[in-house]
């Protein structure tokens, strides 16, 4: 396993709440776990220790940064500045035909009609959703950008719903959003979009005091 495997493996455990904030980690255990050099994984330590998602106590151990409500509000406003750009940038007729608009629809259908889906389900289509957003412009920097800052959102998100309403009604959100995009009507994906900004603004909220010892 490479560096930036490992990087990618501990960011994705660090994005679904597996590794949670606070946990401490040994370089030598986690290389056993992984069957890799011990190198390799202070290697990516060092890469997350710069993504500000671990803090490194030389000696000692790694532990997984804590959340702060502040950085996720921002992040949640980048994240809609971004997708407001792109709606406002992206033309119906360029996209309507996209396979990917087409499987994002049918995913988030599925889940705005209430049908049989896991959590697993929800935020492939959400990961889906912002993948599909940001690569309408044909600027793939966007793509990093929105899923550095979409680090912090999923997960709040992850904290505070699990519920088949909150689910359901961001599914919907979504569509509304690409309902506007297709139709050649921006304003109505704008305030979609705000309304999903305003939405994670008050999971966050709730994370902060159903989880206060994962906060700084």
């Amino acid at each position: 396993m490479q560096s930036v495997s490992i990087y990618d493996f501990i960011k994705v455990k660090i994005a679904s709440m597996e590794y949670a904030p606070g946990r401490n980690f040994s370089e030598m255990d986690l290389a056993k776990e992984l069957g890799t050099p011990r190198s390799k994984v202070r290697e990516a330590f060092n890469l997350l220790a710069q993504d500000k998602l671990v803090q490194i106590i030389p000696q000692r151990c790694t532990t997984i940064c804590k959340l702060e409500l502040g950085n996720i509000l921002d992040s949640i406003f980048i994240v809609r500045s971004i997708l407001i750009a792109v709606v406002k940038d992206v033309h119906a007729q360029h996209i309507e035909n996209e396979p990917t608009i087409i499987q994002l629809k049918e995913n988030l259908s599925a889940l705005e009609n209430g049908g049989a889906f896991s959590d697993a389900d929800f935020f492939q289509a959400d990961h889906l959703f912002y993948l599909t957003l940001s690569g309408l412009n044909g600027f793939p920097r966007l793509n990093k950008i929105i899923f550095k800052e979409k680090l912090n959102i999923d997960r709040t998100l992850r904290l505070s719903i699990g519920r088949r309403g909150d689910y359901i009604a961001i599914a919907k959100l979504y569509g509304k959003v690409l309902d506007g995009m297709l139709a050649g009507a921006p304003d109505k994906s704008i305030k979609a979009i705000c309304e999903i900004s305003d939405a994670l603004e008050k999971y966050a909220n709730m994370a902060v005091k159903c989880h206060p010892s994962l906060f700084k």
